[in-house]
């Protein structure tokens, strides 16, 4: 029992109780600090946020209000005995940061606890070891911020000097404000790829939404700009790798797939193995891969190579942690769960999601961000989303002339940009065309002719 004792300290909790009877001031202080979920003893949780209740109203903090408030804590004692005697036993309120640390120490140390706990019992169930590590790794990084004596709040100043420092590094050429994607005006319109943050990019199955989120983390893997993660929860990695080879050498998919290459592709396929031979680019195929397996492949890549970019393609194939039989629901929290991860690990991650058919209906058959299939809660997390737009209908859209639009970004102006499609490359390239005009667009008039290179 001596060992188990120090999760708990019967004595920090009631002088730390009894310092806010003996001094009303400190509420602020104190409740910052703590919080009713950290005292072991369930009385003293119960009477911690009576206090709270009380002081909601504005009356003062003490015994008899305490009483008038809430006769009785739920054990059934009397709250102005239970409180007077805790105000009588506390001499002073002087080492009140005392108290309320050990508190909050032994808090955490029961949450850890309880997580091994959890881990252990996952241990004894039926399930692959994998899971179980990932669940831990998800305890823990569930705790990471608990045992913490940073302030809730910043300076505005401390904030503002610190972007200074960033301003300057910008234009000096020192640091870049984002990762770039390769194509140029994609760049222009998001103003590169920031860390923290999440960009969905979203379109209908065969819009190629597959292809620019694993063509950017190569550009940027290949290119020297970071290390890229691909999570691939659909496609194969052989696949993945053809396509690479395509992407990155110009040689044509189909040919890859069955062999027959000419004699002009080989030097073209060797130039791209020695570009892809260096390349810090990981990616795994395995499906099903819940969020907590997610954040443990990232962690595992950033702490043995580093980490720049995570593709996640996508998030509808994303597995879940719970029984929950609302998928909307259960979605809306992976898509929480994955801007925890770019905010914790300090990367930017692609997010690839699918389009309902809502917008097939629609006059000019252009997508808009509600189109996301089944969660308005990833529209809501998402710092920026670009929405895949081919029109196959259309003689243009035939040809590869794809646009991406932006219905939202927290740090540029929404907008649209025209890009081309390869599909025989199974890549993107720079438009080289000219823009559609709107009168063009709505009488859908052909002019492949202003379009150089043709996808299939």
């Amino acid at each position: 029992m001596s060992n188990y004792r120090e999760l708990f300290s019967d004595e920090a909790e009631h002088a730390l109780l009894g310092s806010l009877l003996l001094d009303g001031d400190l509420f602020d202080s104190i409740t910052t600090s703590v919080e009713p979920a950290d005292f072991h003893d369930p009385e003293n949780a119960a009477l911690f946020q009576v206090m709270i209740d009380l002081h909601g109203t504005g009356a003062p903090i003490d015994p008899v209000t305490l009483h008038d408030f809430r006769p009785y804590l739920p054990s059934g004692n009397i709250t102005l005995a239970y409180a007077g005697e805790l105000a009588k036993n506390t001499p002073s309120s002087a080492n009140w940061k005392a108290y309320a640390s050990t508190v909050r120490e032994r808090a955490v140390l029961r949450r850890l606890v309880d997580a091994a706990d959890v881990v252990r019992d996952s241990a004894n169930e039926n399930r692959p070891v994998a899971e179980i590590i990932a669940s831990a790794q998800q305890a823990m990084a569930d705790l990471r911020d608990l045992d913490t004596d940073e302030p809730d709040y910043k300076r505005m100043d401390e904030v503002v000097a610190r972007n200074i420092d960033i301003i300057d590094a910008k234009f000096s050429g020192v640091v870049q404000s984002g990762l770039s994607t390769g194509l140029v005006e994609l760049d222009k319109m998001i103003r590169g790829l920031r860390k923290k943050t999440v960009t969905v990019m979203a379109g209908l199955p065969g819009s190629g939404k597959t292809t620019l989120g694993l063509q950017i983390a190569q550009h940027i893997a290949c290119s020297g700009a970071g290390v890229g993660m691909v999570f691939s929860l659909e496609m194969p990695e052989e696949e993945l790798g053809n396509r690479a080879l395509a992407s990155i050498g110009g040689v044509d998919l189909r040919r890859l797939d069955d062999g027959q290459l000419q004699d002009d592709d080989w030097p073209r396929l060797t130039s791209a193995v020695s570009k892809l031979m260096d390349a810090p680019l990981y990616v795994t195929d395995k499906s099903g891969l819940t969020v907590a397996r997610i954040r443990s492949i990232c962690r595992q890549v950033q702490r043995a190579h580093g980490l720049d970019v995570v593709v996640i393609d996508y998030i509808g194939l994303i597995g879940s942690d719970s029984k929950a039989f609302n998928r909307t629901a259960e979605l809306g929290k992976i898509s929480t769960g994955i801007v925890n991860i770019a905010k914790e690990l300090n990367v930017p991650v692609i997010l690839l999601a699918q389009l309902n058919r809502d917008s097939t209906k629609r006059p000019g058959k252009k997508p808009i961000a509600s189109d996301l299939r089944d969660s308005g809660q990833i529209e809501a997390d998402a710092h920026c989303i670009i929405l895949v737009h081919r029109d196959n209908d259309s003689e243009e859209g035939q040809n590869g002339v794809t646009e991406l639009i932006m219905p939202k970004c927290r740090h540029a102006p929404v907008g649209s940009c025209l890009v081309q499609q390869q599909g025989q490359f199974a890549r993107f390239v720079n438009f080289a065309g000219r823009e559609l005009s709107n009168e063009e667009v709505e009488m859908n008039r052909p002019f492949v002719s202003k379009y150089r290179g043709k996808a299939q």
